[in-house]
């Protein structure tokens, strides 16, 4: 069974789409056949930033409700790349914490891996802890979105503690920048991981031009500093040992 893994929030606001979005092309690019799932609800997130958002006709809604073949809800984004985009919200959205969705990515998962937009202020419960092999809570470094992720890593601890299915809590530094850490409150990166309770899986950069990239409907470019950060991030994912010295740049950390 291939990784089924949730990029998870606890405020809005904490890059976690850019982030998903980012790791999973990386993932992609290193040959690693990827889904990603928009689980948002909100129109389609994902598929704008991946420059998709005309090209989708069935989504996940119509997937989960049995509408029609998950195959036929999957958007090719590139090589290696598939999205199962969120439809328009309404009446009919489902739910990231319905059975259907959790079903959905079972299946997708027998062939492939799946990286699951969650979107933000979602508790997960006991089935949805039992349905992601790993949560990556994201968040920036500043003391209040990080001791909401604290909260959040303990709800998904004490939901997977209900279950048969051990499912792993990794932390992602958002958007970072050691003026912004200090700014926030937050001494060091030490703290961060403190605070949380979780393993540190990465750390993503603050960057303009990523930014820019996103609002635009476009993915950021390879070579810009978020995409190099993204790609350590996803190796890991993927069960690479990059021991976070050995980062391509160690001007984020000092």
């Amino acid at each position: 069974m291939a990784k089924k893994i949730a990029f998870i929030s606890a405020l809005g606001g904490q890059g976690t789409s850019l982030s998903v979005v980012c790791t999973a092309k990386a993932a992609a690019s290193a040959g690693h056949s990827t889904v990603l799932v928009d689980a948002g609800g909100f129109g389609g997130t994902l598929a704008y930033m991946l420059g998709a958002d005309c090209g989708a006709v069935m989504n996940l809604n119509d997937a989960a409700l049995g509408e029609c073949p998950i195959e036929e809800a999957l958007t090719d984004c590139g090589e290696n790349l598939r999205l199962l985009p969120a439809g328009p919200f309404s009446e009919r959205t489902v739910s990231p914490l319905s059975v259907e969705v959790r079903r959905v990515v079972e299946s997708l998962a027998r062939e492939c891996d799946v990286f699951a937009d969650i979107p933000a202020g979602t508790l997960p419960d006991c089935g949805m802890a039992g349905c992601f092999d790993m949560f990556v809570i994201c968040s920036r470094a500043d003391a209040i979105s990080l001791k909401y992720s604290s909260m959040l890593c303990r709800i998904i601890r004490r939901a997977s503690a209900q279950t048969t299915h051990s499912c792993e809590i990794r932390l992602l530094l958002t958007d970072f920048s050691p003026e912004g850490m200090k700014f926030g409150g937050v001494s060091d990166i030490d703290m961060c991981i403190d605070i949380v309770g979780a393993q540190l899986l990465g750390v993503l950069p603050h960057d303009i031009s990523a930014h820019e990239s996103a609002a635009s409907g476009r993915v950021p470019d390879e070579k810009c500093e978020l995409m190099r950060y993204a790609r350590d991030t996803a190796r890991r994912l993927c069960g690479e040992r990059v021991p976070l010295d050995a980062v391509r740049s160690f001007r984020l950390l000092t």
